[in-house]
Parts: C-alpha cells; structure tokens; sequence
C-alpha cells in the first residue's frame, strides 16, 4: 500500500473520497488564510489610522450591513447553486480589493485614505463571513451525514492549518512586503479557493419552487425560528458567542495586569494562539470523527459547556491568568474542532433550500447578536457600573447550564430529523426503484464468498405448484368425519384436492392430517386454506409443529402461513420461539407473520416479545459471513411490505431477515427506509439510514451489523478478513447451506480456492 493509501485508510477516507476531501482541505486552508491575513491587514490599516475607541462603531457597522447582505446571499443560494454563488462572490470580493487598493494608498488618493480604509474594513469583514460560511454550503452538497460525521474534522483541520501558517508567515512577511504587496496575497489566496472549487464536480442539487427563491431577514428569522431544529441550532450558536465574549474579556484584561509592556502583550498573545491552534489541529486530525462517531452530535456539543462551566467555577473561587488561559485556551481549541464540526454536521440533515436560505444568516447574524450582546453587558457592568469582571464567572456558568440542556435537546432533535429525513428520502427511493431498473453492483461490501450459489447446485425440492384437475364428483352431500378422513389420506392428489375443495366444516380429527398436506407441494395452498377454515382449535397442533426440530422441515417453513392470519396469543408465542428454529427459511417466514400479524392488530402475547426479538437479531448477526450469504429460501421468496424490489446482492435474505425483526421492535416505516437506504442506490438514502440505525440500535448490535452493511473503514474491513480453512469449515460445519454430498463440498472448496487466487 503506497503512503497516501495508508494515509487515507487512517483517516478513513474512502476511495471514493479521496477527490472531495482533498479539494475541500485544501478549500478549507486558502479561505481561513484569506480570513487571518484579511483580518490583521484591515485591523492593522484601521488602528493605524484612527482612535481604538472608535473599534466598537466600525464593529457595530459590520453588523448592521450582514443583514442585507445576509439577505442578498441566502437570496442568491436559492435561486442558483451554491457553487455558482461562491464562484460569484469570489470574484466579486477580488474585484473590490483591487479597486479599493489605490485608496489605501499614502501616495495616492491621500485625501481619501481614511475612507478607502474604512471600505476595506467592511469589504473584507463582510467578504470573510460570506466566505467561510458560502464555504459550508457547497461542501455539505458533496457529503451526506455518514461522511460529514467522519470528515468534517479532517476538512476543518485544513482551515486550522491554514490559519496557522498565515498567522506565523505574516511575522516574517510583514518586514519584507509592503501593503499593496499583502493586498495582492489575498487575491492570490482567493485565486487558490477558486482553483480548488473549479475541480469539484458538479451536484445536481434541488431547485425552488415558484416564489421559494425569495428570501429576506426577516424570512430567515422566521425558517430558523419554525423549525426546531434549526432554532436550536441558533440558540446554540447564539449563547455560545455571548459567553465566549464575557471570558475574552476575562482572559484580556487579566493579561493586561499581568504584562507590563507592549512586547510582553505581543509576545504571550501569540504563544496562546499559536499552541490553541495547534492544539485545535491535533484534535481535529485525531480526535473529532471518532468522537463523534462514538459520542454522538449532543455530548460532541456539550463538552464545551461543560468545560466552560467548571473553569468558570474556578475563576469565581480563585481568578488567575494561569487559570483564565488554560479555560480560554479549551474554549479556542473545542470551538475551532470539536464544536466547529459538530455544529456543521448539525446543517446536514437539513434539505437543501432551507440550508441554503438559513445557515449563513445563523452563522452571522445570530452570531453577531450574541456577540454584541456580550459586548453590551461589558460596557453595562465594567464601564457603568464599575463591577469587577470576576462576576461574569456567573453568567457563563449559567450559559453553560443552558448549553448543556440545548445540547441535549438538539440530540433528540437531530434523531428526529434525521428519521424524518430518512422517511421522505426512503419514499423517494421507492418511487424511483419501481420505475427504473436497479443497479445490482453488491453493496454489502467486503464479502467473503464471491460465488453465485444458485450456479453451484440444483436446489432439490422446488418446483412449481402442479395444477390438479378436481375429480368428479361422486356424492352431492357432505360426507361424515370418517369418510373425509380417509379421502384426506389418500395417495392420489386429486382425490384429495377435490376433498378439501368440498369440505367446509374440519373436525379436530382432521386437523392432524390437514397439517401433513402442507408437506405435499400440489395440496399446499388447500391445505392453507382449510387450516385458516379451520381456526383456533388448529393452533396448538400448527403450534406444536412449528417449534418442534423434528418436524418435516417443509412442513415447518409453510406453517407461519397460517399463523400469520389466526390464533391467538398461543399462535404469537409459537412464531416468536421459531425465531431460534434452526433452520433459516423458519425463522424467515415467522419474522414475516410476525409483521403480519402485527399490522394486522392480532393480539399480543404475555410474553416479553421485544427480549425475544432482539435475542434472534443478535443470534443473525453472530453467524459467519458464508452462512449469512448462504442463507436461502427453498419456496419461492414471500414479500411483504419491506420489500420494495429485491437487488440480488449476496447476503440479501439475511439482511431482510435482520431488518424485518428490526422492524418489530423499531419503528417500522423508519426501519424500512433504513432497508431500502442499505440496498438501493442512494448514497444518500444509504447515509440517512446508517446514521438513523447508528441512533437507535443498541451498541453490540450496532457493532455485529456495520460490517454486513459496509459502514466499516479499510482497516476494520481487513481485520474481519477470515483465513480460507475458516470459511471453508464453518460452511462445511453450518446447517444453513444446501449442500448435500461430498462432490458439492468439493466445489465449493475448490471455487473458493480458485477466488483466493
């Protein structure tokens, strides 16, 4: 394996993704750059030039204009792709620096300097904020959840690092380049991004509907607000901005009393960033995916309120600067990592309009409202009113109770969108599988068998339902118990078809051997038929039957047929033990009268059902791979409403099985999306369901299911590998497989042998 391959299969990136990840990391890295250089030239120019108590009017400038501007770029995502709108706003943003650049100029334009500064100042804020957040937009139409959950870090370890080598560089450029010189490093910096965004392949994303491409502030407050999953998002964003202010204030104003000079200020400040940023890339290149895969979007939110919370506690007991930058310094690094990727995975679940129409007004305008109102109880409490800052200790411990119950409830509420999400998409599926032909390529990945079992032997035993031709009818009247009995009994098929045709009253008598008919393949669908005629008193023989190993095993697989449609709880308890029976096709049909029954509205039984069904689902997914794949039906294949269209990839009857069961205990629309997501091709779809099923599946199940479905990495993958021999032995060992002699065992051997090759 070549280093970047390893590279790659570390990260768990995907061969699929390599493309994506790459152009979005390298995205990621020019525009936090443009931003770092953008923000230290435009501060640079503008202390330069005016008073530092002006800042707070240049600031509350900036605010003010996001709205409309906010407005005017949720308007333009709506109407055209996202991409085409960051391409826009590129070369709109470098057409205004290099206009602007003369009046930034001493010996140009003089008279104009402080105005050309002032332009620059809002040109570049408002630039940046459309950027990193344009920047999102695009990058969420190329990864579903699945792959935001894992790359987010990794793509926003490519801004951190960004950030970090302007931020060193510019100490070194700032001594041997002029202004006009830096200016022209941002439009090469936005030349870069554009290059990056050029190599994306198009997405064909979805179009508005007449009059859904309007937008305004006021409309974007009103979507965030109504859905509840993005006023969460807000509110989060919202607190979190408000009580990072009042702790920078903490941290600078500290710092200030402890250095006495300009240099020391310098130098401290620079050593805080640079360790926070490195810091803040470690965890964005290690730590981010796996923890938000283990621990899921709430508890990746709420670390930084809990940290917030407990050095707040501190700064209330005992204020120091150690104290204040080691909480300022975990406040920097979750925010640029862990919150940072969260927070965006947070955006993917969302459809695609509503994302484009809210998620930069959320980032900004949201944003900028809790910063200002930080700002506000700054000036209230310190300037007016002269209290020590040492007391906004109690605010954040209070924000951060206040996140940490956002973050629980923003959970629950991306499990709800996301299955929400998952429904509408699954429906979609639905629709497009019946009117167009499936790809069949094998989804369930990482096989073990790569044979077509069906081509290795002729399954014995199936064969079409032979059509009998009644017998004539001898007698006009129903004959006694006796007489039905012995007809039932009879070798000649069509005596006895023309027996069960005529019959309408069975007596428990027959009952016995209306059972064995289910065995004769001409009989079966009479037998069935005079079984249900039969009702109650035929259970407990159907019952005994079904749970009983020694039974004719093509009695067995037929007799979930009839429970599926009567009996009581009696009838439920039998087909819940025949989910342990030993063969496959037995457990597959009482799964099937399970559902039926249930949808049904047949009664219950007193046993606990839900134990029982997750028993069997644990007891599927801890069979091998060959005997999951082998696994099959001698009938012809029963459906029911889980399947909407059978793919023919190996493994396919387990899997439904697995997902039937699911469905039993789950919430059966959700669990079928979830299906069809794994089976279809839908990448989409696919990454709805593993993310729905990552949420309600307890952790061992989750943890046997992932590798039959193909959520597993390249190392994983090759770690479940098994040695030939093993596979060979358990499919020689299981009861599952249909091989009857040696010659048969022989072939597969070899096939298996000539695949290793």
């Amino acid at each position: 394996m070549r280093p970047l391959q390893r590279l790659a299969a570390w990260l768990d990136v995907r061969p699929n993704e390599v493309r994506y990840v790459t152009l979005s990391f390298l995205g990621a890295f020019f525009a936090l750059a443009f931003l770092i250089l953008a923000r230290s030239l435009r501060e640079a120019f503008y202390l330069d030039a005016f008073d530092i108590k002006t800042l707070p009017y240049i600031t509350g400038a900036v605010a003010i204009l996001s709205i409309p501007t906010v407005g005017m770029f949720g308007r333009l995502l709506t109407r055209y792709s996202p991409k085409k709108v960051l391409v826009a706003l590129l070369v709109v943003l470098a057409t205004g620096l290099i206009a602007l650049a003369p009046f930034r100029d001493t010996g140009f334009l003089g008279d104009y300097r402080e105005l050309g500064i002032i332009a620059f100042y809002l040109w570049t804020a408002l630039g940046t904020l459309l950027l990193t957040s344009g920047f999102w937009v695009v990058t969420a139409e190329y990864f579903p959840v699945r792959g935001a959950k894992r790359l987010y870090g990794l793509i926003g370890a490519g801004g951190t690092a960004g950030a970090m080598v302007i931020g060193t560089a510019l100490v070194w450029l700032a001594g041997r380049l002029s202004e006009a010189q830096l200016g022209l490093g941002l439009i090469g910096l936005l030349f870069l991004f554009w290059v990056t965004q050029q190599f994306l392949p198009r997405v064909t994303a979805a179009s508005p509907a007449e009059g859904e491409e309007r937008s305004s502030f006021l409309e974007n407050f009103t979507l965030a607000w109504r859905s509840p999953h993005l006023r969460t998002i807000g509110l989060i964003v919202f607190v979190v901005a408000l009580a990072t202010t009042l702790l920078d204030f903490q941290f600078k104003e500290l710092a200030q009393a402890s250095f006495s000079t300009d240099e020391a200020l310098t130098s401290f400040f620079g050593a805080f960033y640079g360790w926070t940023g490195a810091i803040a890339l470690v965890l964005q290149l290690l730590v981010v995916a796996r923890f938000l895969s283990v621990a899921g979007v709430a508890w990746s939110l709420a670390l930084l309120p809990i940290v917030l919370g407990l050095g707040s506690v501190g700064m209330l007991v005992v204020p120091s600067l150690v104290l204040v930058t080691a909480v300022r310094g975990a406040d920097a690094t979750l925010r640029k990592s862990l919150y940072r990727s969260a927070l965006e995975v947070l955006y993917v679940p969302v459809p695609s309009l509503l994302r484009r129409k809210t998620k930069t007004f959320i980032d900004s305008v949201v944003d900028s409202i809790g910063e200002g109102l930080g700002a506000g109880l700054i000036f209230l409490w310190v300037t007016a009113l002269a209290l020590p800052s040492r007391f906004f200790s109690l605010f954040i411990i209070a924000a951060s109770f206040g996140l940490i119950a956002l973050s629980r409830r923003m959970g629950r509420q991306y499990f709800a969108t996301v299955s929400e999400q998952l429904q509408v998409s699954g429906e979609r599926a639905e629709v497009d599988a019946v009117a167009a032909r499936l790809d069949s390529r094998d989804l369930l990945s990482g096989t073990f068998t790569r044979i077509d079992i069906r081509s290795l032997i002729d399954e014995a035993g199936v064969s079409p339902t032979a059509q009998v031709a009644p017998a004539e009818a001898t007698e006009h009247e129903r004959p006694d118990a006796d007489v039905t009995l012995a007809r039932l009994s009879s070798g000649e098929v069509a005596v006895v078809a023309h027996t069960l045709d005529q019959t309408s009253e069975w007596h428990e008598s027959h009952l016995p051997t209306l059972c064995r008919l289910l065995a004769r393949d001409p009989l079966v669908d009479r037998a069935v038929v005079a079984l249900l005629a039969a009702g109650e008193p035929a259970v407990p023989y159907l019952a005994e039957l079904l749970t009983d190993d020694a039974t004719d095993f093509v009695i067995r697989r037929r007799i979930p047929r009839v429970l599926a449609r009567v009996g009581g709880p009696p009838a439920q308890e039998a087909l819940l033990e025949a989910l342990a029976a030993n063969r496959f096709e037995v457990r597959y049909r009482a799964a099937i009268a399970l559902a039926h029954r249930r949808d049904q509205g047949h009664p219950s039984s007193e046993a606990d059902e839900d134990s029982i069904i997750w028993a069997a689902i644990r007891s599927e997914l801890s069979k091998s791979r060959p005997v999951w794949e082998m696994q099959k039906l001698l009938d012809d294949e029963p459906e029911d409403e889980l399947v909407v269209k059978r793919v023919g990839v190996r493994g396919e009857l387990s899997l439904e099985h697995t997902f039937r069961l699911l469905g039993l205990v789950l919430e059966p629309e959700a669990v079928r999306a979830a299906f069809n997501g794994v089976v279809l091709s839908d990448e989409r779809l696919k990454s709805f369901s593993l993310e729905y099923l990552e949420q309600v599946l307890p952790a061992d199940v989750r943890k046997r299911l992932w590798p039959f479905i193909g959520d597993v990495s390249e190392y994983k993958r090759a770690k479940l590998l098994r040695p030939l021999d093993d596979v060979v032995t358990d499919l020689m060992n299981t009861g599952a497989t249909l091989f009857g002699d040696e010659q048969d065992r022989a072939a597969l051997r070899r096939m298996l042998e000539e695949q290793e090759d």
